[in-house]
């Protein structure tokens, strides 16, 4: 389908032919001014860029029970703390793309940052359950910022396969923040209240904002694009029309649906399903580590055979495993043996971790020129459409962990036709 964004040149822009194991054939086109920093650098701070999405739901999951006590909620309202926030994230999709294209990436990014900030600390504030969720709504408008100009910063400085294996690599390194985030959430109940589960988002802000004095304005001037309506209804057109880019936000949508509930839902299946409570912070740390081992060999694959072959494999493997789920746990009557079901469910993660990242960069791929715009649409439709999609698989765990198998089986599925669709991300003309 028509509409694929012709790419002006980004700064200086060196081509060199692919290096010893990359995708044969292909050209890696990277700034040569770029961002500034080492490439180690560079990844571990786009992780805590990204990392902020993660602290700002994971480390309040264990706070559910003192939260729902401190505002008299009803059961299951303290789950309103998480969807509130993806909703507003999803809104706030759309804000940030097109301001970053025109104010530049570094302004725009310290904006949404001020707003984070004040989002957490109103809701760490909070003397009721409305302040809290109003603080939510800005804390999630905000969040938005970090993912969507962060992606359009690793468009700025790569492409083609070697985009895909850096933002494997930032996955990666963002997992940790999992592993670490309902651990810190416990150990903060500890020593202090619930709304420190809040306020340590509002550290994590301050030390990013600081970190990106040291980071380039990786768009070049010449590409900045006023904000004005008829100019953003075009590039969205250019996104919305283009095959591989609509195909590949379709294929992270289906992954995201089928991976949302494992955050909306694991806290209810381990504690109340299974009634294990106490292996909750232990047990997603696991997984969360299983999930980065699993982004990590991705990434090394993308090297060696490129990023459809392993996008293509990783989603097909995690279609068959789970109908193999939903297999075993309808015949143990929905509840499986506990570790057998943990064991299960982590397999599927680990192969949804392993396509999803790069699903989102090979969207980006024909986007070059309107990076911003592009991380907005897409980022949009993956998060509203995915929030959407999960919690109806959410609605339906109550006794039996059978729905999350099921969900992951036919979004998964999904996510394999639309890959087919889509096909292996051509090299940009530069």
């Amino acid at each position: 389908m028509g509409g694929s964004p012709k790419v002006q040149p980004r700064y200086s822009l060196r081509v060199r032919k692919a290096t010893a194991g990359s995708h044969p054939g292909e050209e890696l086109v990277q700034s040569a001014g770029g961002h500034g920093l080492g490439r180690t650098e560079f990844i571990v701070l786009s992780s805590l860029i990204s990392a902020t999405i993660a602290i700002s739901i994971d480390t309040i999951l264990p706070a559910f029970d003192e939260l729902s006590t401190a505002f008299n909620l009803s059961d299951g309202s303290a789950s309103l703390s998480i969807t509130t926030f993806l909703a507003a994230m999803g809104v706030g999709m759309l804000i940030w793309g097109p301001l970053a294209d025109a104010y530049g990436r570094k302004p725009t990014l310290w904006l949404s940052l001020v707003l984070f900030v004040a989002g957490a600390g109103l809701s760490s504030l909070a003397g009721s359950f409305t302040v809290f969720l109003a603080g939510r709504v800005l804390w999630g408008l905000a969040a938005a910022g970090p993912r969507v100009i962060g992606l359009a910063i690793v468009r700025d400085c790569y492409s083609g396969d070697e985009m895909a294996r850096i933002m494997s690599l930032i996955s990666a390194v963002f997992l940790i923040v999992p592993i670490m985030a309902p651990a810190l959430g416990e150990a903060i109940l500890i020593f202090a209240s619930w709304r420190w589960t809040t306020g340590v988002a509002v550290i994590i802000g301050g030390v990013v904002s600081i970190w990106l004095l040291r980071l380039n304005e990786t768009l070049a001037p010449e590409l900045k694009q006023p904000v004005q309506p008829r100019r953003i209804a075009t590039n969205t057109r250019l996104v919305v029309t283009n095959r591989l880019t609509l195909a590949y936000t379709l294929a992270t949508t289906f992954a995201y649906a089928a991976f949302f509930p494992w955050l909306g839902s694991s806290p209810r299946i381990i504690n109340d399903i299974y009634g294990r409570p106490e292996l909750f912070a232990a047990l997603f740390a696991v997984n969360a580590a299983l999930m980065a081992a699993a982004i990590l060999v991705a990434e090394r694959l993308v090297k060696r055979h490129g990023a459809f072959w392993v996008v293509l494999r990783a989603a097909t493997m995690a279609t068959v495993l789970s109908a193999g789920y939903v297999a075993v746990s309808v015949v143990f009557g929905g509840r499986p043996d506990f570790f057998v079901w943990f064991a299960m469910a982590s397999m599927l993660t680990m192969c949804n971790a392993a396509f999803s990242p790069i699903t989102t960069t090979m969207a980006m791929e024909p986007m070059g020129s309107i990076a911003g715009v592009a991380s907005s649409v897409t980022g949009a439709i993956v998060f509203i459409v995915s929030a959407l999609l999960a919690s109806i698989v959410d609605g339906f765990i109550d006794e039996s962990v059978t729905p999350f198998g099921v969900g992951f089986l036919v979004y998964c599925l999904a996510a394999v036709v639309a890959i087919r669709v889509a096909g292996p991300a051509r090299p940009q003309d530069t």
